[in-house]
């Protein structure tokens, strides 16, 4: 990876270098970063307006974040959210 990965999600900026994920934008913090080997992140299903629910925490214990991907956005947040799961698989082995 040249540089970091980046992807809006809403008012959201994601930004990842292939360990940390940052997340700029989120109401209430200015930016929060999380570790791909002490990361939970999960997605909910879309909801009727076809939004997904994104969750990012620390595994061990820290405050997370939560927001919703609207559906416009999806089609570049959806890889690139697998991109980053990907490289924690590969730093888990």
């Amino acid at each position: 990876m040249s540089g970091p990965d980046e992807v809006w999600c809403g008012d959201v900026l994601l930004a990842f270098d292939g360990r940390v994920l940052e997340v700029f934008g989120f109401p209430g913090s200015e930016s929060m970063r999380y570790h791909v080997r002490n990361m939970e992140l999960s997605i909910d299903e879309p909801d009727r307006k076809e939004r997904r629910t994104v969750t990012i925490k620390p595994a061990t214990r820290g405050g997370g974040c939560a927001f919703n991907a609207p559906a416009e956005d999806w089609p570049s947040v959806g890889p690139f959210l697998d991109r980053v799961l990907a490289r924690r698989v590969v730093n888990d082995l």
